[in-house]
């Protein structure tokens, strides 16, 4: 419970880290004209993403027009362009993109800037050119295979430093492409000083979520290996795909995953890892919904299809490159990430909803709610965007968010297991202390009936031989009376605990018969289904059915008895009938019998019905199925 009391707030905590900084507004330039961007003494930063002119058709030999400012404006393509992106489309269409705005320094003073492209995800290589009259220059060029060490500024992102003099003007090109999947781009350009300020935020703010992560899946690993508990070993695979989502959103696997021989590369690792995480997703939602009452078959069913459907696309990135690009080319991989994530998210929520309707569960929807909510309602405005058809935004907290969302689950999850297993303990001692009691109970009826049967008879057995007149005929009947009794309460005694519950029956029976003058006859009509019951259930059916007929044998002066299971839909159930004189007349011994018989029918939640008439006795054991380990 400790562990529960700090790890909320540190959750809290993430979630604010995560979504704080992204709802925090930068101060933006007043705009005076819609394609420029000016700068001004206490200039910090501005979006460029809805002030550029787009252009797919330039080429590097365009770069020496002299009329390529005009050029440009007459040869631009409209393309999604929205304040936290431009989607400019799939890299089938538009491998390469030339996004174009002027800067003006109202200044006295030169300015450092950097131009930098936050996506990272959708963008494989940045360059920026600027020009003015015929002076063409290049500040830099950076791809995802472009070392740490050579980029000009100390972190990992596509940024470039720019530098414009006082009072001028210079025309900014900037130069992106894509080898892969959706092309998009998140366009800035900020001042040298607000650039290291905002970036080392965040990347301090990364490293704390890359902390958080593992922290989480060490957690869920140790919780679910202590506790044997596979929903949080799930959930912890769950992060693994969750955290290599994140890493390559961020770049950070892109100089560890440069493959040359299969499909896998920098540029797909990120889609890679969205349907390896929608794969461990499913394994969590099934032992999450188990104590929901639903169809099985169905529910698994769908389960499985959709995993294996994300399980199949996964393996085609590990299909040798040429074939994975023809496969690519035929089902538009890219485009299944979104479908196969917005399915999912839907089958989750309805199975949120079932959880509330048949089982009463709210920490499932509610967790659900926050990790897939966010995430499924932007994707879904972005469907209906004429303009952007199949293009998934990307955005970093709608992710955090399903870790968080899962997460509270888990914390519920770990909450009732705690008291699962306090009640489990508590249950056991009490059952211990029951059974315990039976066995006293046994073991006084044993040494009651050694001292009084056999021991009397014995005891008579002598008082006859120290007659006079020795009586042997009486003498030979009591000591046989005294050795099958003997016989008897041993043969009771053996419990063949290795062996199945029909084995047992079975082998209990023909002892019975091999000594008793009435004949015991066993069916079993349940196809042994009596055998998947738990081992103590088990032995406490074997303790009452021997009970049973060791009474028969005592008190009901019977001919014939009859052991029979049967099964249906509800139960197994276990008849014992006998042709005896019923058991109106148990004395104080067969009472404690009884009470045995009802105390071991309480421990193993049975139920039984007895029916006792002059021209005889019938026992009906009932056994429900959530009983057994292999529930009907």
């Amino acid at each position: 419970m400790q562990f529960l009391r700090v790890f909320k707030p540190l959750m809290v905590s993430v979630l604010w880290l995560c979504i704080g900084q992204s709802c925090t507004e930068k101060k933006v330039a007043v705009i005076l004209n819609p394609h420029n961007v000016y700068i001004y003494t206490n200039f910090t930063s501005q979006s460029l993403n809805e002030q550029v002119l787009v252009c797919t058709k330039l080429t590097e030999k365009d770069l020496n027009r002299k009329d390529l400012k005009q050029w440009i404006s007459k040869n631009t393509v409209t393309v999604n362009q929205q304040k936290d992106a431009i989607l400019v489309g799939t890299y089938r269409q538009y491998p390469e993109a030339w996004f174009y705005t002027q800067i003006i320094n109202n200044d006295n003073l030169s300015h450092d800037l950097v131009v930098d492209e936050l996506n990272h995800v959708r963008c494989d290589a940045f360059e920026v050119i600027t020009f003015k009259n015929e002076n063409v220059k290049n500040w830099g060029r950076i791809t995802r295979n472009t070392p740490l060490t050579s980029h000009q500024l100390p972190f990992l992102t596509k940024a470039i430093r720019i530098n414009i003099a006082p009072k001028d003007t210079l025309n900014l090109l900037i130069h992106t492409q894509r080898q892969y999947g959706n092309h998009q781009v998140n366009l800035s350009i900020s001042s040298y000083q607000t650039y290291l300020d905002e970036h080392i935020y965040d990347f301090f703010s990364k490293v704390f979520q890359l902390i958080i992560f593992i922290i989480c899946t060490v957690v869920m690993f140790v919780l679910g290996g202590i506790f044997s508990y596979k929903t949080m070993i799930y959930f912890g695979f769950y992060l693994i795909s969750l955290l290599l989502l994140l890493l390559s959103s961020w770049g950070f696997t892109d100089l560890v995953i440069n493959f040359t021989g299969i499909g896998l590369s920098s540029s797909n690792v990120a889609s890679f890892a969205v349907f390896a995480n929608c794969i461990f997703a499913y394994p969590f939602n099934i032992e999450l919904m188990k104590p929901v009452p639903k169809n099985k078959r169905v529910f698994k069913a769908i389960s499985y299809f959709l995993m294996g459907h994300n399980l199949i696309i996964a393996c085609c990135y590990l299909l040798p490159t040429s074939i994975f690009l023809k496969v690519d080319a035929y089902f538009h991989i890219p485009e299944q990430v979104l479908i196969s994530l917005l399915i999912g998210i839907v089958w989750m929520l309805l199975c949120s909803i079932l959880a509330i309707f048949k089982a009463k569960i709210y920490y499932i929807p509610i967790g659900y709610g926050t990790a897939l909510l966010p995430y499924f309602i932007q994707q879904s405005v972005g469907i209906f965007d004429k303009t952007s058809p199949f293009i998934s935004k990307n955005h970093q907290p709608a992710f955090i968010s399903v870790a968080i969302g899962f997460t509270i689950i888990c914390i519920y999850l770990l909450r009732e297991q705690l008291v699962s297993r306090k009640k489990y303990e508590r249950n056991l001692t009490q059952l211990k202390e029951t059974m315990e009691g039976i066995r006293k109970s046994e073991v006084e009826t044993i040494g009651r009936n050694l001292h009084d049967q056999v021991g009397n008879t014995l005891a008579s057995a002598l008082g006859y031989l120290n007659l006079k007149t020795l009586k042997v005929d009486v003498v030979q009947k009591l000591i046989i009376n005294a050795i099958n009794e003997i016989r008897f309460l041993s043969h009771n005694l053996v419990k063949d605990e290795d062996k199945p519950l029909t084995e047992k029956l079975e082998s209990l029976i023909s002892r019975f018969n091999d000594f008793s003058t009435i004949n015991f006859q066993y069916s079993d009509f349940s196809n042994a289904k009596i055998n998947s019951l738990e081992p103590l259930n088990q032995q406490n059916i074997y303790m009452i059915i021997q009970e049973i007929l060791t009474n028969i044998i005592k008190h009901s002066k019977a001919t014939e008895a009859y052991i029979q299971i049967f099964e249906n839909e509800k139960n197994i159930a276990i008849n014992i009938e006998d042709d005896g004189i019923g058991i109106e007349s148990l004395n104080e011994n067969r009472g404690i019998g009884l009470k045995n018989i009802q105390k071991r029918v309480e421990v193993s939640n049975l139920k039984i019905t007895t029916d006792s008439t002059p021209n005889g006795t019938n026992f009906i054991i009932e056994i429900p199925y959530g009983n057994s380990n292999n529930n009907h």
